[in-house]
C-alpha cells in the first residue's frame, strides 16, 4: 500500500508540475516532461507490467490537459513503458550511463508516436517539439534516474513473491 501511495503522489505531483511550474523553465517554448522523465526511468528499473501502470496513469493526467485528441498519451506512454521495461530487463540497472541515454531514445519514441498519431487526425504539431522537448527530458533524466534507482531499491518498493 505504501508503494501505490508514494507512486500515486509522485505521479500527481510530476503531472502537476508539468503543467503549471516547468513550462517557466521553456527555452525557446520547449519544455521538459517530468513525469516522462519519471515513467521511463521507473519502467526501465522496474519492469515493464509495472511501468504499464504507471503508464496508464500518467496517460491519463497527461491526456486531461492535452486539447486536441484525448488518448493519444495513453497509447504513446503504454508503449514506451513497455519498449523501456523490455529494455531494462537485459542492463545492469546501477550503472547510469546507458539507461540514462535510452530516455533520450525513449522519449523520441513517446514524441514520434504523438506526432503520428495527431498527424493521422490531422491536428497540426511541430516535429520539431518532439526532437527538443527529448533532449530536455533527456537532460532532466540525468538527475531524475538515480533518485529512480535509489527508491525503487526500498524495502516496500521491492515485490516479493509468496506462493
Amino acid at each position: 500500500m505504501k508503494k501505490i501511495s508514494i507512486l500515486a503522489g509522485l505521479i500527481l505531483l510530476f503531472a502537476l508540475l508539468d503543467n503549471t511550474f516547468v513550462p517557466f523553465f521553456a527555452i525557446y517554448g520547449y519544455y521538459p516532461s517530468l513525469l516522462l522523465s519519471f515513467l521511463i526511468c521507473y519502467s526501465i528499473v522496474s519492469g515493464s507490467w509495472e511501468g504499464v501502470w504507471l503508464a496508464l496513469a500518467a496517460g491519463i493526467l497527461q491526456d486531461i490537459y492535452f486539447q486536441d485528441v484525448f488518448g493519444v498519451n495513453v497509447l504513446a506512454n503504454l508503449i514506451v513503458a513497455l519498449l523501456a521495461g523490455q529494455f531494462g530487463k537485459n542492463l545492469f540497472k546501477e550503472k547510469k550511463t546507458i539507461p540514462i541515454i535510452s530516455t533520450l531514445f525513449f522519449s523520441f519514441i513517446k514524441g514520434l508516436l504523438v506526432f503520428v498519431i495527431l498527424y493521422l487526425v490531422k491536428v497540426r504539431f511541430s516535429f520539431d517539439k518532439v526532437l527538443y522537448s527529448s533532449i530536455y527530458t533527456f537532460m532532466i533524466s540525468i538527475f531524475m534516474y538515480p533518485r529512480v534507482y535509489s527508491l525503487c531499491q526500498r524495502r516496500y518498493m521491492i515485490r516479493k513473491w509468496k506462493f
